[in-house]
């Protein structure tokens, strides 16, 4: 997908402090028909997972918070490594996905996203007259 770029913001309470913040890995992957992108979502949730596309953007939002169990007033945590926050990713699509092919599912802590090549971006034979 070398016409695909990606933006990362991840943030807490509006803030862009990386030590509050999740930056999942992601992979990208091109097929024949389609884009894969595969990102670590460990800990959310679908209904913690916001995936919008506008004009050429494909937007990615999640938010993973504290445990309910967990709250700052009655928790000492002697070691918190666990990254809590809203991450937001934006890729941009250009003109070889298909906007209304774009799929999302969640399994396992991963959210693959499927992207159908659009029609004029697939290899196709030309007849020899």
């Amino acid at each position: 997908m070398k016409t695909m770029c990606c933006d990362t913001q991840a943030t807490e309470a509006g803030t862009h402090t990386s030590g509050r913040c999740f930056y999942p890995k992601t992979d990208i992957a091109e097929f024949d028909d389609h884009f894969s992108i595969e990102v670590e979502l460990p800990g959310v949730t679908a209904d913690q997972v916001d995936l919008q596309v506008e004009d050429d953007i494909l937007r990615l939002t999640a938010k993973r918070g504290a445990p309910e169990a967990e709250t700052e007033a009655t928790t000492n945590h002697l070691v918190r490594e666990r990254r809590r926050g809203t991450y937001v990713r934006t890729f941009h699509l250009g003109t070889l996905v298909e906007r209304d092919g774009i799929q999302g599912n969640l399994k396992d802590g991963v959210l693959t996203i499927r992207l159908a090549k659009a029609v004029n971006a697939l290899p196709r034979k030309i007849a020899i007259q």
